[in-house]
């Protein structure tokens, strides 16, 4: 009991500090150089978006004259914030308004994570846990597309989506599109599913379940911290992709593809409502990180098989 006392008082990040009194006073130096450094790093990390934040509150007409007096590092003598609400109001790419691009944002991230990933869900359960004839064939056909270098494969993609009329088609495309069970996201999955018992869906078979019984009631539950983990870092992925709809949906620009074609045509006078328009993108992937930063550095294992 007095032990258990004794471990139980380490609560406090203070009360790690034993850690360092054990070390020799080389040791500590190094740990001290080292801390150093990665606090310099964090500020090479977050310096250019205090700064993208400083200027994005810049008068556009003194935004030349500060850089030439001042120099680009110079700070604004006049903030104003004007900026944001003109970064709604005449911000616009292809016809379409900031706010539609952030609509469309929000639909294209909505079928990415919803449709688009019922299918790799599917295919990695299967793949992990039945055999049947050309099982390894495919598999092995899936390991290979991913091998293939985009600039490869772009021409017959590009002719595929021609062919079966799905350009510039707005969500039919990703509908179309998303139907596609193969890739990193399936060999996840697969090592997911594969890593969870058998004996579990056995024991659902022994009290009269069927397989879709054991899919949806046990195994999918027990994959849900990787299915979970995967969605967070899609949908930050999804809202920053713009390849897609530059190549394929044009008629419907997201925010990273309007801020990207904006980027090129801008001019100087305008770079603060710009500079305002990437901090109003930030935003939404800097809040879904803060929340489930947890969910997606820990790995979550949970079994429940006795004996």
């Amino acid at each position: 009991m007095i032990g258990f006392k004794k471990k139980s008082k380490i609560r406090g990040l203070k009360d790690y500090s034993y850690i360092l009194v054990k070390r020799s006073q080389s040791e500590k130096v190094i740990f001290g150089i080292v801390f150093v450094l990665f606090c310099a790093y964090a500020v090479t990390l977050l310096f250019p978006f205090l700064w993208l934040l400083v200027k994005s509150f810049e008068d556009p007409i003194f935004y030349d004259v500060n850089i030439m007096i001042n120099g680009p590092f110079g700070i604004p003598e006049k903030f104003v914030f004007n900026n944001y609400i003109d970064a709604f109001t005449k911000m616009t790419y292809n016809e379409v308004s900031f706010v539609g691009m952030i609509f469309n944002s929000l639909w294209y991230i909505a079928l990415g994570l919803t449709w688009a990933m019922i299918w790799p869900v599917c295919v990695g359960y299967v793949f992990a846990k039945y055999n049947f004839k050309g099982k390894e064939f495919i598999y092995a056909l899936a390991i290979f597309s991913m091998t293939v270098p985009i600039i490869g494969s772009g021409g017959a993609y590009y002719r595929f989506i021609a062919f079966f009329k799905l350009y510039d088609s707005g969500p039919l495309f990703d509908l179309v599109t998303g139907t596609a069970g193969f890739g990193s996201g399936m060999l996840i999955l697969y090592g997911a599913f594969k890593s969870i018992s058998w004996s579990y869906a056995e024991a659902v078979f022994i009290d009269g379940g069927s397989n879709y019984t054991a899919f949806f009631k046990v195994m999918l539950p027990q994959a849900m911290p990787i299915i979970t983990a995967m969605m967070i870092t899609n949908g930050i992925g999804l809202w920053n992709e713009y390849y897609s709809r530059m190549m394929y949906n044009p008629s419907y620009p997201t925010v990273a593809t309007g801020l990207y074609f904006i980027s090129l045509t801008i001019d100087r006078f305008g770079k603060p409502l710009y500079f305002a328009g990437l901090i109003i993108s930030l935003i939404p992937v800097l809040l879904v990180f803060t929340a489930f930063s947890d969910k997606m550095l820990k790995s979550l294992s949970i079994g429940g098989l006795k004996g």
